[in-house]
């Protein structure tokens, strides 16, 4: 399996340049041609398969995602999706739910906020029926805050519930796209818990460890 890692000699002998941040990463990881300094199991899984890493400018959240679901596309089909060690096939699942923004099952249109890199649109909104607007955090590192995924994923499933019905019109519109079962819910908690940032010495091994994932028959 070409995992994509070109050793440092080679490098060198091509002349290859690059900003001394991005040079003093590689040396320390030993994982070459990084363009981000961002150090999840997510980001391996984007390394690996060469897959948007955030919007261009004015680019809309359903154009990112549209993007990326073309190139998750292009991997399934031909059987070469590299999942990194620490992903499994439910985190896999759960970041394509976290995609999803239109249709009727298994849409958690949680890019329309979150979108990758930083998972924050840096706004605010209104995401609780009579609630102030709030800014949108991050979720990277949640593993750091102790926050309970499960509840809190629980929770937004009830205010789309409530956004749906008439009940408080106050809450953003991206709750109204937003339908999910409770497998959503655990797969969800799974692709975000590929958010956390390990070492720079442990996301070498998350890239090493990388196996194809088997897309040969229907993934859905």
């Amino acid at each position: 399996m070409l995992l994509l890692l070109i050793p440092s000699a080679l490098l060198a002998q091509e002349n290859v340049s690059a900003p001394a941040e991005q040079k003093s990463v590689e040396k320390k990881t030993k994982v070459h041609r990084l363009s981000s300094n961002k150090r999840a199991i997510y980001d391996g899984f984007v390394y690996l398969n060469r897959i948007l890493e955030k919007a261009e400018e004015g680019e809309s959240t359903s154009d990112v995602a549209g993007r990326i679901f073309g190139r998750l596309a292009n991997q399934e089909g031909r059987v070469l999706l590299k999942l990194p060690a620490g992903m499994n096939r439910e985190s896999y699942l759960g970041f394509k739910t976290f995609l999803q923004y239109e249709g009727k099952t298994s849409v958690g249109n949680c890019v329309a906020c979150h979108a990758p890199a930083d998972f924050s649109d840096l706004k605010k909104h209104v995401v609780t029926q009579g609630g102030a607007p709030m800014p949108t955090p991050s979720l990277r590192n949640l593993k750091k805050r102790n926050i309970d995924l499960r509840k809190a994923i629980l929770g937004k499933i009830a205010a789309s519930r409530q956004k749906r019905s008439g009940e408080a019109d106050d809450i953003d519109d991206a709750y109204k796209k937003i339908n999910l079962s409770k497998q959503d819910v655990s797969r969800l908690v799974a692709f975000l818990d590929l958010l956390n940032d390990v070492s720079d010495a442990d996301f070498r091994k998350v890239i090493l460890g990388a196996k194809l994932l088997d897309t040969s028959k229907d993934i859905e």
